[in-house]
């Protein structure tokens, strides 16, 4: 309850007597429930976890003792007849919503005075516990292990779709509950695609190939990027591999608690030949956790200091339409002297 007792600080310091918590992943850091399609409404002297019959035996076995498992009256999900009551019934006032995290039709279910709230759970999530690091950990370690198993399937005219189901395969494999987001694998020119869709295109010699995956475990997710060159690197290649490879190199080797994050943003953008700036991509990196993206982010404009017990990504990429792209990513974990990477597999350019 330590996690809920940090929020109903946060609301007394906004004078609001209740949160009504809509996002998911908040749901189950503040909760322990894993389960979807549920409320959690904190109070001062109270806190319910809002959830239907599907989910009413697994809440009461995950809850934390004090919390009570309460279902949707008349099964009506999200509605008035059950935000009403509670209201009524623990005596709110002023309840807080999660602004970004919330339908207008459901915020038009809440009646009485409504104040806005915007990733007050999220600057708690932003530090993470032991166990937190260490599903995130285990989380990186299998996804490195599930690559390192892959790339000897990759050959001259495998499909993009067909490595992906390799990796997936073995994601499962080795440990992982679920994939962290939906696969990416990448060759050749579509390479300069941050967030392109593997298809049917065949891997060729000579092709970058570009991965961005992980494994989902205990609910926590890995992110790790890498380039791979089919048959024998040239000379642009390495030489925007090595410029990739070097920043993210410096930026890991000088975050630590206190930094800011625009300092590295920074000093990452330094690292790129002026004849390539055009095509880099300015945000480096971003929290990990229970969300794939979370707070902080780093960028040119960040306005946050790292902090012990972040976890972040650093992913700095260079993107050539018509030429293909490159990303180097690495989780890390922020420890006061430095950061610790958690996922270890190799940096440099490998040559399949």
């Amino acid at each position: 309850m330590e996690r809920i007792q940090k929020t109903l600080r946060l609301l007394e310091e906004q004078n609001i007597d209740a949160l009504l918590v809509t996002s998911e992943s908040n749901v189950t850091y503040l909760s322990g429930f894993t389960g979807d399609s549920s409320r959690l409404l904190i109070a001062n002297q109270s806190c319910y976890l809002i959830t239907d019959p599907r989910y009413t035996e697994q809440a009461k076995n995950e809850c934390h003792k004090d919390i009570t498992v309460f279902e949707w009256i008349n099964d009506k999900r999200y509605n008035s007849l059950t935000y009403d009551f509670l209201i009524k019934s623990l005596f709110i006032q002023r309840i807080g919503f999660e602004s970004n995290h919330i339908t207008f039709q459901e915020y038009s279910e809440i009646n009485g005075e409504k104040v806005p709230t915007q990733n007050l759970v999220e600057q708690i999530r932003i530090i993470k516990s032991k166990d937190e690091i260490e599903n995130l950990r285990k989380a990186s370690q299998i996804s490195d292990k599930a690559l390192e198993n892959t790339l000897s399937s990759i050959k001259e005219g495998v499909m993009e779709i067909d490595i992906v189901a390799e990796l997936e395969y073995n994601l499962k494999k080795c440990g992982a509950d679920n994939l962290s987001f939906e696969t990416m694998v990448l060759s050749g020119k579509r390479t300069s695609l941050l967030h392109g869709k593997p298809g049917k295109k065949r891997v060729g010699n000579g092709d970058l190939i570009l991965f961005d995956f992980g494994a989902l475990y205990n609910g926590y997710h890995a992110d790790i990027s890498r380039s791979f060159v089919l048959g024998q690197a040239n000379d642009q290649q390495k030489e925007i591999y090595d410029c990739i490879n070097n920043a993210g190199k410096l930026a890991i080797n000088s975050i630590k608690d206190g930094v800011e994050g625009k300092e590295i943003a920074e000093m990452v953008r330094k690292q790129i030949p002026s004849k390539y700036l055009e095509y880099y991509y300015p945000g480096i990196g971003h929290g990990v956790g229970l969300d794939i993206h979370e707070p902080p982010f780093i960028r040119d404009d960040a306005s946050f200091t790292f902090q012990s017990g972040m976890v972040i990504t650093m992913e700095p990429g260079i993107y050539i339409p018509e030429w293909g792209g490159l990303r180097i990513e690495d989780s890390l974990l922020v420890t006061k002297d430095g950061c610790e990477p958690l996922n270890l597999f190799e940096r440099n350019l490998i040559e399949l």
